[in-house]
């Protein structure tokens, strides 16, 4: 009887767990960095998709790490707020998602067992979304033609001596 109600309670918190899961969060295109290391071309970047089924999975493909790592994934909760992440291929990874209010740009720790260290993971906006644009000038003058600067008329070509037509 008693593990019937410990079976019971377990598959009640099994669907809270998940209810729980970021994966919804983290869905989206994340430019990951460690610090103090400077990358040349391009930094690692890590793919996340929402796989249209239940809430703990996610499919994960990365590009730039040291691994490879793809497939549909599980999460589920860990220590400390951090989620573990068990790839169908590769390496298990942890992931903590920063829901810190101050940055306009989410972010999220990301690390692997075997490293001393942690990326710090910031979300690249959606393909085919422009990135926010600075005017140069105030809204008023945006509206005003360019000025046109007259230079007058073009010089005329200067002729040397070595130039001149050649009589025959």
């Amino acid at each position: 009887m008693k593990a019937l109600r410990l079976a019971f309670l377990a598959a009640l918190a099994g669907p809270c767990a998940a209810a729980a899961s970021p994966a919804g969060d983290i869905a989206g295109t994340w430019e990951c960095r460690q610090p103090g290391i400077e990358y040349r071309n391009k930094p690692p970047i890590l793919y996340v998709a929402e796989t249209g089924g239940e809430q703990s999975q996610v499919t994960i493909e990365v590009d730039g790490f040291a691994r490879e790592i793809y497939g549909r994934s599980e999460i589920a909760a860990d220590q400390g707020g951090w989620w573990k992440v068990k790839p169908a291929q590769g390496q298990e990874f942890m992931i903590r998602p920063d829901a810190s209010a101050k940055q306009r740009t989410p972010a999220m720790g990301l690390r692997f067992a075997d490293s001393k260290s942690e990326y710090r993971c910031l979300r690249l906006p959606p393909s085919g979304v422009p990135s926010a644009v600075i005017p140069l000038a105030p809204a008023d003058e945006q509206s005003a033609p360019p000025p046109v600067i007259d230079l007058g008329a073009p010089p005329e070509p200067a002729q040397s001596e070595g130039d001149a037509p050649k009589k025959e």
